[in-house]
């Protein structure tokens, strides 16, 4: 058994090979069965990984995936295509497949791509446009030839459907007849070599003018071509040979128009095959919980939270254990000791699986990223070695396994040993796998093996190459945890381990009398120490969990001492916006007497109404502000005495200089009797936002607020939703030339498109582009719907072929 196959690696790409969308992506993952399809370098490692990092955020993207289902490989039909070969209908009809993934790849916006790698794999794919239109107009939906692909074609077929049409009426005529004379064998007619017939009875043939082509098993009937038919049948014939003349006249034209593509489309396909396996890749780490893994040249394995990925295929993933798992310089050997069906050999599958996952680009479980060291080579011994057929003994069998490692071993192989000196004299096997260790330690290579010999668990004591670990057992439910604890060594535990599995109590007695008296010294100094590393374990733990609730009470705090803030600007927005409102009501109604009143003295009365209204809404407003947002009162007044001041150095009520207006400030307009943000100053203009509306206006157009009328004014804003995107831009005249509503909610997705028209509008532009996709429909129709309400909009239309065709709409304004 290879190094492969005990850490069942087969098993581990069996399983990635679905999540692949295309026939060659399938391939692609099933070649790194060898080792020669891996990375082969550090840095090729590193790269790999970072590729299947770019999928991870992109794997619920449809446009990019959903097109390649089910795509065969077209290598056969690219490789007859350059050779100037006729291609087949079907062949079309692979080559148009992969055309619409090229396309709605080329559909993917650019800036939405994260990735660095897979953006330039994006720009490297050629346009599918005019192979896409030969295929198009020679083919269906369905994938046949279209009777419209040309006008011969068209003839030929209205023709062959009038030829059947004419035989079957002559045949159903002959039925009829010949069923009256008793003639006929059964009632129904039949094709042979491509001719219509009539089944005779084999006496009656004489009784019916025609060809005989062909006599039943039994020989009980003929199969005849009536004379009436038989003009028909050759015109027919006739006919579909002109037909098939005709396909290939189509299909040759076809050929010779989509050769110039070869190169292109062979290109364009190794993309979109191979990123489909990276893709696979990512998609299947999902399945495990799986990081990228950092390769690294360090001789350190760190794994936090880690477990062997084939385990959530085997067991529910609450019942799987997670191992802390750091190793490496400056030791060189990891021993696991502990009980038997412990964990031990699990743990060492998973670092070697770990390795292989390193050097071909599958992400492996983790909380954080997995590091993991780069290793040329892979040497395993795992299991029972014995061989009838080659006469080795389990002992022999190690042995052998044994030799081939010392003559392939080098510095950056990975050596996994399970049950290091067994089946032999003990005080012997350990003398020989101390040697073995220390051979492979001086090479330079790291080494991970299990073993009872209580010999090597004694050697990491006066050895530092050697870390010791062991696998935890529950001493009150006497059974394993699987859980790895480093720098400790364990007992093996045979005697428990037979007690849970049955063996009667009284045998268990008398072994424990053979034990030796050292040995029983040395499982109780063991037993001392998984106790200790025990009460470490759960002091850690204790402090983790002191930590995290510390960290809980102080989100906790956090979001109630904001949510408190948020509740009393609320009530303040809400208290000014009642007193505004009052005070206004109050004002309509006095301006509406005085357009009433006559004389004088009521106008004047009047007045001083309007006055006594608003001194009492101000008053209301500042009670209000005092009540509840007394810092924003404090300003006011603040701002109030310095006024005052202002005044009293300026008695005669010369105008001040105007106030410097900068980015941020806001304004008031007066002759549009509203209020806004600058977002923008060049020279004699300035841009203002006033809500969702952006304007270019002249300086003399707006006037500063007060501190105290913007704090009013800020106050009195709605609080904005932190989820909604906004295309206003301080530095853009324009939103982006396209807006992609797939994903959204129907009314989320209504909102931004408007939004979005008003700032394209006012940007300038002259068309944009709404990508909706196709799904249910529902957001498409939306969204025409909107389009033909605004009185901006000139006209719209579906986007044209290579631009989303019915899954966008194209809008240009009116200028």
């Amino acid at each position: 058994m290879n190094a492969l196959q005990a850490l069942e690696w087969g098993r581990f790409l069996e399983l990635s090979v679905p999540e692949a969308r295309t026939q060659p992506g399938k391939a692609l993952l099933c070649s790194l069965e060898e080792p020669k399809a891996w990375a082969q370098n550090l840095a090729s490692s590193r790269l790999l990984q970072t590729k299947t990092q770019e999928m991870i955020p992109l794997l619920d993207r449809d446009a990019l995936w959903g097109p390649l289902l089910d795509l065969i490989d077209p290598e056969e039909t690219l490789e007859r295509l350059g050779r100037g070969s006729v291609l087949e209908v079907a062949d079309l009809g692979t080559l148009r497949g992969w055309l619409y993934a090229i396309d709605s790849w080329n559909q993917v916006p650019r800036d939405e791509i994260r990735g660095d790698l897979f953006k330039k794999a994006l720009i490297q794919l050629s346009d599918p446009t005019q192979p896409l239109r030969v295929i198009e107009k020679i083919l269906t939906p369905e994938g046949e030839l279209s009777d419209r692909a040309s006008p011969k074609l068209a003839a030929l077929h209205a023709e062959i459907r009038a030829l059947k049409r004419e035989i079957g009426n002559v045949l159903d005529s002959l039925i009829k007849t010949f069923a009256q004379k008793g003639v006929l064998q059964e009632n129904f007619t039949d094709v042979r070599d491509g001719r219509f017939v009539v089944p005779i009875k084999i006496s009656s043939q004489g009784e019916v003018e025609g060809i005989i082509y062909e006599a039943s098993a039994s020989r009980q009937t003929v199969f005849v071509e009536p004379k009436e038919v038989a003009v028909l049948n050759n015109r027919l014939r006739q006919r579909q040979n002109d037909l098939i003349q005709e396909i290939f006249v189509i299909m040759e034209e076809a050929s010779k128009r989509l050769f110039p593509f070869t190169s292109e489309l062979r290109v364009a396909v190794e993309i979109l095959s191979y990123w489909d396996s990276v893709q696979a890749k990512a998609r299947f780490g999902r399945h495990y919980a799986g990081k990228p893994i950092d390769v690294t040249e360090d001789r350190v394995f760190v794994l936090h939270q880690t477990a062997h990925p084939l385990l959530w295929w085997s067991l529910p993933q609450d019942q799987i254990i997670r191992n802390e798992m750091e190793f490496g310089d400056p030791s060189r050997t990891l021993l696991i000791t502990g009980p038997n069906t412990g964990g031990k050999t699990v743990l060492l599958k998973t670092l070697g699986l770990a390795g292989i996952c390193a050097r071909t680009g599958f992400l492996f479980p983790g909380t954080d990223h997995p590091s993991v060291p780069f290793f040329d080579h892979f040497f395993a011994d795992l299991g029972d070695s014995q061989s009838i057929e080659k006469h080795l003994s389990s002992f022999a069998g190690h042995i052998v396994r044994f030799k081939e490692i010392l003559e392939d071993v080098s510095e950056n192989g990975l050596v996994l040993m399970d049950e290091l000196n067994s089946a032999t004299d003990p005080e012997e096997g350990a003398a020989l796998g101390r040697a073995f260790l220390e051979t492979v330690m001086a090479r330079g290579a790291l080494i991970v093996a299990t073993t009872h010999d209580p010999h090597l668990k004694a050697m990491a004591v006066s050895d530092k190459r050697i870390l010791n670990a062991s696998m935890e057992f529950d001493e009150t439910a006497r059974t394993p945890t699987y859980k790895m604890v480093t720098g400790i060594p364990g007992r093996s535990r045979a005697l428990e381990t037979a007690e849970r599995l049955g063996i009667p109590k009284n045998v268990l007695e008398l072994a424990r009398k053979y034990l030796s008296k050292e040995h029983q010294q040395f499982e109780q100094m063991l037993s001392g120490l998984e106790n200790d590393a025990r009460e470490a374990a759960r002091a850690r733990k204790e402090a983790v969990a002191i930590r995290e609730e510390a960290e809980k009470l102080k989100k906790e705090w956090t979001e109630r001492t904001e949510t408190s803030v948020s509740e009393m600007l609320e009530r303040t927005r809400q208290k000014l916006r009642r007193v505004l409102e009052q005070a206004q009501d109050e004002v309509r109604s006095s301006v509406k007497k005085l357009d009433e009143l006559k004389n004088r003295r009521d106008v004047d009365q009047e007045r001083g109404k309007i006055n006594e209204v608003f001194g009492v809404a101000s008053s209301r407003l500042e009670s209000a502000l005092q009540e509840e947002a007394p810092e924003v009162a404090a300003a006011l007044e603040k701002n109030q005495i310095a006024r005052n001041k202002e005044k009293a150095e300026n008695p005669f009520g010369q105008a001040p200089a105007k106030p410097k207006l900068e980015v941020g400030t806001l304004v008031r307009i007066p002759k549009w009797k509203s209020t806004g943000k600058i977002l923008e100053i060049k020279g004699s203009k300035v841009k203002v936002a006033m809500g969702t509306i952006q304007m270019s206006l002249a300086l003399d157009d707006v006037d500063v607020l007060t501190a105290s009328e913007a704090a009013v004014v800020i106050a009195s804003q709605p609080r904005s939703n932190p989820r909604a995107k906004s295309y206003e831009m301080s530095s853009v005249a324009a939103p982006p030339p396209q807006i992609d509503l797939r994903g959204m909610r129907y009314d989320d997705a209504m909102s931004e498109l408007e939004r979005y028209l008003d700032q394209a509008f006012r940007g300038g532009g002259m068309e944009v582009t709404i990508v909706h996709g196709l799904g249910t429909g529902a957001i498409r129709e939306g969204a025409r719907k909107l389009i033909a309400k605004l009185p901006y909009i000139k006209t719209f239309r579906d986007s044209g072929l290579g631009q989303g065709g019915a899954g966008a709409t194209l809008v240009e304004f009116d200028r």
